[in-house]
Parts: structure tokens; C-alpha cells; sequence
């Protein structure tokens, strides 16, 4: 914006000084010289005696050729508008000159230099998806070189602006990516826009840095971006596809999978068996709702035994319903899929009529998401989706708004959110900046938490007397670096689902013992992930067999491997806390005080799920004291929904109920909850 506005100031300022050329010869005559004295009594008389028109031109041309410095106007001789403007002209041409020869010398400067660039991030491909990576990358410090077929593109042109060089020319071209620096890079970002030009770019640098390395150069990271499903299964699905090599590392990524993996994240459980929730709701079935639904059926968030549900809301809803499970067989027949047909839109009468219905009869929920397309839509959609939410009861359901761009809507959504004592129920994820960022696209964290459980399976392995699993990371097919990823990624909601929460972060974690049981159920989680990854990924495969039928040796060797866990994280600087569930209701209430009570005095490091009935002054009193410990979940129900949270009224100060409202993460009806008899 600001070279924009120097270049129209310049501009500016060329017509004026012109203008005065024209204004000046107007007045003494296009043939005034300098060596002449103006006559003010002959004002205008050519104009008067020839052609207007012709004249005109004479001034202009006249005025333009001041550039030429060939007369020489002095004060009294010559009009004042000559004068200014015989400096103003030539000064601003020269000005002009002077900025464009130094603009070039910049811009050959930094494509000279992008060459001997070391520890930097080539980015092939300067769209949008390539202009919001060198964005990120620019904001975290990182130095970049951009590379794009054309010079003069909008994205090159930004680059250049912000001071980033471009090298123009064909990435697959090995003579360009050695003029942007590649053989001493220390990342790499392929995203053209075309699947195939992005792989075979990451087959050339591979090439290059693998036939002529650089001396003591750190290993490559490549990161090409793969949009077409149907490919980058193919390339997935072969055991033997292995992309890259022990100088280059490279991956496939694309944003769908990036925002799907986002939202996982953020999924935390609600309590089992009272608020054990199985419904998903995907609002919204183009390419993001697909690969959404995709990752749940690949998590499956639900306790073992239990049967996932996802229900999908769609314009498109019965076309849907053929073409998902003809593309998908293996998700379609490992969760239970509902299609609604209904326009997942702001004001859209049949989503609130139908989604209203199917709501009522809903049990507690996991979450909602909307992936609608346009940014502004998607926003509505999910504001009318919370209310719809809470007039069905499902206070504690969180909503996941997926949104292009405009991450910074984040506070200002949740500042809209009337009942904010529950925590998280509306969330914006999915953004090109987020799911572009350095920490997103190269997962330090994850790769490394997905590598040391490679390697400690390489090492019992080796002590098992296996030698065919003895395989490098680098050296393993794409496929396998995935499972490692996606069970890196999983294990967070498996250890949940275990009785047990991570805390990221921490300095010097304490070493966390698993008990029998709790690796008894990692074990059997880890079991079915690896056997709906491999029913999605390799469909036509045999089956895995399921827990029970597994040999002994088989199930030993999985609880060791969920053993392992703690030492594991640990060294990644996350601590496993003991999570408890204390049951403040009925007949659990006398022995939940005394729980609470223990916890208080000794077990600073124990994550409290609080389960209390809101009914029950006891109960209430009990929870209200529990509020202290720092490690706490609250989940409330009553038979009726609490007037406090009807409406969204503001909570009375002097309510003996309301610290406890305030801090609750869900609420539901009394006829909605399993009770635990």
C-alpha cells in the first residue's frame, strides 16, 4: 500500500511540474527561448492567431522537453511557471531514473544473495497458499526465498514489496532452485497449485541435494502439497513408496488435512459413563467436512465397544449419502453416518426445523463443525448453530467454525458468547494461518514424538529378534511415517479415554506409572486405531484380527509398547496426571466427600472430573468446596435446566449455585445422563 501511494505521489507530482511547463509556454509562446524577455503584453496572442488545438500541443511537447535542459529560464526574463518548472521537470525525471536503477539493483541483489543463502525456507509457488506460508514464515523469523514461474505475479510482486527475493523461472528446473539457495536450505515449501508439478519439484530437489550434497549441510525438509485425495492415497497405499532419503526428508501435506487435525485437537471428552458422548455433527460436506469426517472415523473418540456416529448436514445431502460410502467404504461401515438434507445456512428454515428435531433426540454430543466455504456464511451458520444447541439442551456441546482467513475473529466471537461460564463453545479453527504455520506444516513436536516411538519399537524389535522391522525413519514407506504421525496425534485423546491427562509443557515432568489397567485399555485402543487405519488406508487388505482373537504374545507385545508411553512423553516434556472421576449424587455422595477430601490433602497432581447433581443441596455444597483444587472439571445436571442459564441471565451474585455454574464445563438433563447406579 505504501509503494502504491509513493508511486501515484510521483505521478503526481510529474503532471504538476509538467503542467506548469504547459502553463508557462501557454503564456510566453511554444517557441519562447531563453534567450528571449517575456512579454506580458503578448499573453496568450498565439492562441489568439493560430490553431488552439495545435498550440496546445506545441505547449505540451514543449513543456515535456524541458527534460532536455537546453534553455535556461532566468527570474524576470521568463514567466515563474517556466522557472519552476525547468528544475521540476528534468528533477523528478531523474528522481524516476534514479529509483528505478536502484529498485533493479535491489532486486538483482537479493536474487545474487538468494544463492549463497544458508539455513532458509525456499517456497516454490507464490499464490495464495505459498504467499500465506511466506507470511507465517516471515512472522516466526524465518528467512525465505520465494521462487514463481512469473515475475511479475501479484504473489512475486508481494514478495518483492516485503523485501523477499523471487527467483522467476520453472522450480523443476534444476538451474533455479540452485540460483534460490536449495543446496544450503534448511526447508522447503512446494505448493504450485498442481499436485503433479509439486511432486515432481520434490522429486528435483530431492535429486539435488541427494547426488551433490552440500558440505556439513543439515537434512532437507520438503513439504509438497497434495490436494487430489485420490492420488495421494495411491501414493499413501504402496508399502514400498518411500519419498525420501537420508539428506531430504519429504512430506505431503495439504490445508483440509491440516484444519481436520486442528479441530482433533481440541476434542476433549466429557466424562463416561454419565456424559459418554458418540455424535459428531459435520455441518458442511465439501472437501474440509469430508476429511473432518474422515479424521474422527480414524480417531474414533468413543469408548471401546462403542459405536461412532456421525451426522452430516448438507445441501447435497443425498448425494452424499451414495458417493461418500462408494469412496469411502471402509469409514462408511466402521461408523454410523446420518445424512440430513438441509441448507447449513444462517436463516435456512429447514436446517432449524430438521437440525432442531434431530437435536431433541440427540444424546450428549462431541461437537459440532461447519465448514461452509465463504468465511462470513460459515460465522452466521455456527451463531444460529449454538442457539439451536442450547434451545436442545446441549449447553456443553462445543462448536467448531472453520474460517478461511480472519483468525483475529477468534476474541471477538467468544466475546459474543452470553454464557461464557461454559467454557469453549464456540471455536474458530482451520485458518490459512494457522494451518500453514512453521510448528503446523513441519510438526516439530509431532514428528518427534512419531519418530521415538519408531525407534522405540526398533529397539524391542531388535531385542525380539526381528530384523526385518530394523528400518530408519527415512528409509520407511510414506504410509508407515504416517501411522506413526496420526498415532502421535491420537494418543493425547487415547490416554483420556485411559483415565489419564496430558499437560504439554512441562520443564522436568514427573515419571507417570501406568497402572495394569490403564495399559490393558491403551493397549486395546492403540489395537483398534491401527486396525481402522489400515481398513481405511489399505481397503482391499486382509483384516486385522480383532483384540480378543489376537495371540497371547501378540497382546503382551502392545502392552509393552503402551507401557512405554510415560518415559516416552516425558521426554518431550509432557506429564501424565492421574485423572479420577468423583461422583457427587445419590448413593456415591458419602464416599465422593470423603474422595474429595484425600485429593485436597495429597494428590496435588490428580485431574478431577466432578460429576454433582444440582438437586441436591448436599451434593452442591460438596462441589462448592471441591472448587479449590487446581486440576478440575465440572459436569452438573438436574431435571430442569437451570434458570440461571435459561435465557442466558446474568448469574446472581448471592446464588449459593452460582461459583459452581461459573466454573462448570457442561450441564445436561437428569433423563440425558447415565447415572452409575
Amino acid at each position: 500500500m505504501g509503494k502504491r501511494f509513493e508511486r501515484y505521489l510521483l505521478i503526481a507530482f510529474a503532471l504538476a511540474a509538467i503542467g506548469l511547463g504547459f502553463w508557462g509556454y501557454a503564456r510566453a509562446g511554444s517557441d519562447f527561448s531563453g534567450d528571449q524577455v517575456f512579454n506580458p503584453a503578448h499573453v496568450y496572442v498565439h492562441f489568439h492567431e493560430g490553431h488552439p488545438v495545435l498550440e496546445a500541443v506545441r505547449c505540451l511537447f514543449s513543456a515535456v522537453g524541458l527534460l532536455r535542459l537546453y534553455d535556461l529560464f532566468q527570474p524576470g526574463r521568463a514567466p515563474w511557471q517556466l522557472i519552476v518548472a525547468q528544475v521540476a521537470v528534468p528533477g523528478i525525471a531523474l528522481f524516476s531514473a534514479a529509483q528505478l536503477f536502484l529498485l533493479g539493483v535491489r532486486k538483482n541483489l537479493r536474487k545474487a544473495m538468494a544463492r549463497h543463502k544458508a539455513r532458509h525456507t525456499v517456497v516454490c509457488g507464490l499464490g495464495a497458499i505459498g504467499l500465506q506460508v511466506v507470511e507465517n514464515l516471515r512472522g516466526a523469523g524465518q528467512r525465505v526465498v520465494g521462487v514463481d514461474l512469473v515475475a511479475d505475479s501479484p504473489g512475486a510482486a508481494t514478495c518483492e514489496s516485503s523485501g523477499v527475493p523471487v527467483v522467476q523461472g520453472d522450480a523443476k528446473n534444476a538451474h533455479v532452485l540452485l540460483a534460490a539457495g536449495i543446496r544450503h536450505a534448511l526447508t522447503a515449501v512446494v505448493c504450485t497449485g498442481s499436485d503433479s508439478e509439486n511432486i515432481a519439484i520434490a522429486m528435483q530437489i530431492k535429486s539435488l541435494k541427494t547426488e551433490r550434497p552440500a558440505r556439513n549441510a543439515d537434512k532437507l525438509h520438503v513439504l509438497a502439497e497434495m490436494r487430489n485425495d485420490w492420488m495421494h492415497k495411491r501414493l499413501m497405499a504402496s508399502g514400498r513408496s518411500t519419498l525420501g532419503s537420508p539428506q531430504v526428508d519429504v512430506r505431503l501435506f495439504n490445508t483440509y488435512t491440516n484444519a481436520a487435525r486442528m479441530l482433533i485437537r481440541q476434542l476433549h471428552l466429557p466424562p463416561a459413563p454419565e456424559f459418554e458422548a458418540r455424535t459428531f455433527i459435520v455441518a458442511g460436506f465439501g472437501a474440509y467436512g469430508r476429511e473432518i469426517a474422515l479424521h474422527l472415523v480414524r480417531l474414533y473418540p468413543v469408548a471401546l465397544g462403542a459405536r461412532l456416529k456421525i451426522l452430516v448436514i448438507d445441501e447435497r445431502a443425498d448425494e452424499a449419502r451414495e458417493s461418500f460410502p462408494a469412496a469411502n467404504p471402509a469409514a462408511a461401515e466402521l461408523a454410523d453416518f446420518e445424512f440430513v438434507a438441509a441448507k447449513a445456512e444462517p436463516g435456512s428454515p429447514e436446517m432449524q426445523k430438521l437440525v432442531g428435531a434431530t437435536l431433541a433426540s440427540c444424546g450428549p454430543l462431541l461437537g459440532v463443525a461447519l465448514a461452509l466455504g465463504e468465511d462470513e456464511a460459515s460465522l452466521c451458520a455456527a451463531l444460529e448453530m449454538r442457539s439451536l444447541l442450547d434451545r436442545a439442551g446441549h449447553l456443553h456441546a462445543p462448536v467448531y467454525v472453520r474460517l478461511e482467513h480472519y483468525r483475529q475473529l477468534d476474541d471477538l466471537v467468544r466475546s459474543t458468547e452470553s454464557l461464557a461460564s461454559i467454557h469453549d463453545r464456540l471455536q474458530i479453527f482451520g485458518t490459512l494461518e494457522e494451518t500453514l504455520n512453521r510448528d503446523v506444516l513441519f510438526g516439530s513436536l509431532l514428528d518427534r514424538f512419531a519418530q521415538t516411538l519408531h525407534e522405540d519399537y526398533r529397539r524391542r524389535a531388535k531385542d525380539a529378534v526381528n530384523p526385518n522391522a530394523d528400518v530408519e525413519w527415512h528409509r520407511l514407506p510414506e504410509l508407515m511415517k504416517l501411522s506413526n504421525r496420526w498415532r502421535a496425534d491420537h494418543t493425547p485423546l487415547f490416554l483420556e479415554l485411559a483415565g489419564v491427562r496430558p499437560v504439554n509443557g512441562v520443564q522436568a515432568p514427573a515419571r507417570y506409572a501406568l497402572s495394569t489397567e490403564e495399559i490393558e485399555q491403551l493397549a486395546q485402543l492403540e489395537h483398534r486405531r491401527y486396525s481402522i487405519e489400515r481398513r481405511i488406508v489399505g481397503e482391499h487388505s486382509p483384516q486385522i484380527a480383532p483384540w480378543e482373537s489376537l495371540p497371547e504374545q501378540e497382546k503382551e507385545w502392545n502392552r509393552r509398547e503402551s507401557a512405554r508411553l510415560p518415559e516416552i512423553l516425558a521426554g518431550l516434556g509432557v506429564e501424565l496426571h492421574l485423572q479420577r472421576t468423583v461422583r457427587l449424587y445419590g448413593r456415591h455422595l458419602p464416599a465422593a466427600t470423603q474422595d474429595l477430601e484425600k485429593i485436597a490433602a495429597g494428590a496435588p497432581h490428580t485431574y478431577v472430573n466432578l460429576i454433582a447433581d444440582l438437586d441436591d443441596a448436599n451434593a452442591v455444597s460438596a462441589a462448592t468446596g471441591a472448587l479449590a483444587l487446581p486440576l478440575l472439571s465440572v459436569w452438573l445436571f438436574s431435571n430442569q435446566q437451570p434458570p440461571e442459564y435459561v435465557g442466558h441471565r446474568t448469574l446472581p451474585p448471592d446464588s449459593v449455585r452460582t461459583p459452581l455454574l461459573r466454573r462448570a464445563n457442561g450441564w445436561a438433563q437428569r433423563s440425558r445422563v447415565a447415572l452409575v447406579g
